[in-house]
């Protein structure tokens, strides 16, 4: 099995909710778990866990999820509080915002991007790093 294959992709993650090959739906989609695409579906998809739009699947709509990884066709808007992946049969039309960006040889990614950063609550803050000082030498006494 090739790396980053949606099978290998299905196979490491416990699916919640799977649009099939043969089904196509509209309207809006929620969940907390993970949910594969494998039809068509044509509205809103927002989950707290994972997406995943296999080969044959074809999103048109809004998309909210933590990780997104694409190997099908999506036209519209996706955010990814984590990773947005395309693998390389992968073709996405829209606007992007996510922490972290992985696009495959052979993916096609056309619209806008945005990187947003990956906790919210750190934007802005610096780490403080300081040297740490040398101790100062001590001058032997004489006559000691």
């Amino acid at each position: 099995m090739k790396r980053g294959s949606t099978t290998e992709m299905a196979a490491n993650k416990k699916i919640d909710t799977l649009i099939g090959q043969e089904s196509s739906l509209t309207g809006r989609l929620e969940s907390s778990g993970t949910i594969r695409v494998d039809g068509k579906f044509e509205g809103d998809i927002i989950t707290k866990s994972d997406l995943v739009v296999g080969e044959s699947g074809q999103v048109h709509g809004k998309i909210k999820a933590r990780n997104i990884t694409v190997a099908g066709l999506i036209k519209g808007e996706l955010e990814a509080s984590g990773k947005l992946e395309l693998v390389p049969t992968a073709v996405v039309e829209g606007e992007a915002k996510m922490s972290l960006l992985v696009v495959e040889e052979g993916a096609v990614f056309q619209g806008n991007c945005q990187q947003i950063p990956k906790d919210q609550r750190d934007r802005g803050k610096t780490l403080r790093i300081d040297t740490p000082k040398a101790p100062e030498p001590t001058v032997p006494e004489a006559g000691k």
